[in-house]
């Protein structure tokens, strides 16, 4: 039988890589690259929880207020930077700029020694100290972001494709684009708790940059792009339990090696 924290372990990268259709659809949308700084707004996030856990502690976890700083972030960028890609970055790098500040004023002025830790464990974050309740968070999160993804797939994929046709069909356009950039950035939530802010980037971007190398079919791509993910956790996962290493780490090495590997492949076949 598996040991209780190797369990939660393998059950939080299964729900991490449940975010990855989502993603899929944001690199088909052109706007992947925005994931990354996203999951910095988990570190504001998790500060703001932690003073608001602080202050009332009968919330037991920051995860719900990492969440909605996270899609509140996601918003935020898609409204205010939809007239120009130059407005687009400016958001993206004031919304970087505003999460980091908050981390760094909540944690140094507002809370004591013993609640920055919990602070600290978003920036790289270790599997196997998931708690009961951490597995229940992130299969809720996922849950949700994967429905959504479900129920509104047409959808999206129609403004990631053509937007002006999807707006003359009477599609609302503006709607689905912030429901897209909402769950993912839900999405992105679930990974940076699951791996941390620093490692994050390697489930948001590696596994979806491999499915995109190995298919051009939209449904091959979100299959492909969520085997590579869970295969990245599990090897992750074992090779942190073989050679002791910390779990977050080992998963980006595993994540990176698939990625290499399906490029040279590529390059192999060219």
């Amino acid at each position: 039988m598996l040991d209780p924290f190797v369990l939660r372990a393998i059950l939080g990268i299964l729900f991490a890589s449940l975010s990855t259709p989502i993603l899929v659809i944001m690199l088909l949308r052109g706007s992947l690259y925005i994931t990354p700084e996203i999951s910095h707004a988990a570190l504001g996030g998790a500060a703001l929880g932690v003073l608001i856990q602080t202050c009332f502690p009968a919330l037991s976890d920051p995860f719900p207020t990492v969440i909605l700083f996270c899609v509140a972030t996601a918003i935020f960028v898609s409204y205010t930077g939809r007239g120009s890609q130059q407005s687009l970055g400016t958001m993206i790098s004031v919304s970087l700029a505003i999460s980091v500040t908050l981390y760094a004023v909540i944690r140094s002025c507002c809370l004591p020694a013993d609640k920055r830790v919990l602070v600290d464990g978003y920036l790289i974050s270790d599997l196997l100290l998931l708690s009961d309740a951490g597995v229940l968070n992130l299969a809720i999160a996922s849950i949700t972001a994967t429905v959504i993804t479900l129920i509104f797939y047409r959808e999206f994929i129609y403004i990631c494709f053509d937007m002006d046709a999807a707006e003359a069909f009477g599609l609302r356009v503006r709607m689905y684009d912030l429901l897209l950039f909402s769950t993912s950035a839900v999405a992105v939530a679930v990974i940076t708790r699951a791996v941390g802010v620093l490692l994050s980037v390697t489930l948001l971007i590696l596994p979806v940059a491999a499915s995109s190398i190995i298919t051009r079919n939209v449904g091959m791509m979100i299959i492909s792009s969520l085997i590579i993910a869970m295969l990245s956790g599990i090897m992750g996962i074992a090779l942190s339990l073989q050679f002791n290493m910390p779990t977050g780490g080992t998963i980006a090495i595993s994540s990176t090696i698939l990625f290499s590997l399906t490029y040279l492949t590529k390059l192999k076949k060219q």
